[in-house]
């Protein structure tokens, strides 16, 4: 992502890929600073092989610039919540309508963790920074 840090990142390996060409491929990644991790994860990634195919890759990872997404989605949910779109199915499938105040503050209080380790995070950074010379 653009914004934000990752926390975590699980790579999963398919097919002809040995350990050495991974290793220097994470590697790469981490000496260029493209992708960059949050002070308390000094690893940052996982790694497994698994089943015998040609050759396929496939990544999970956690970032704080999911705190954006989450934003988004917040303010459409309130948007559709105060216009009541959709709560009658919910309700009449035996959900009870407070419990849509509670998942929105659930949601919310996410985003804010996430929010408060990006800005930790930030803040690390420019501590770092101030004894550096160049």
């Amino acid at each position: 992502p653009r914004h934000g840090k990752y926390m975590a990142c699980c790579m999963m390996y398919r097919g002809d890929v040995v350990p050495k060409d991974v290793n220097a491929a994470i590697g790469t990644v981490k000496t260029k600073r493209t992708i960059r991790f949050v002070d308390w994860c000094p690893t940052g990634f996982k790694v497994g092989n698994l089943a015998k195919v040609q050759r396929s890759v496939l990544m999970i990872s956690n970032t704080t610039a999911i705190a954006e997404v989450m934003g988004r989605m917040d303010h459409k949910f309130d948007l559709m919540y105060a216009k009541r779109a959709f709560v009658h199915w919910y309700v009449g499938e035996g959900m009870e309508e407070g419990e849509f105040g509670e998942a929105r503050e659930d949601l919310a209080a996410m985003e804010k963790d996430y929010e408060e380790v990006a800005q930790e995070s930030v803040n690390d950074d420019m501590e770092g920074d101030e004894g550096d010379e160049f």
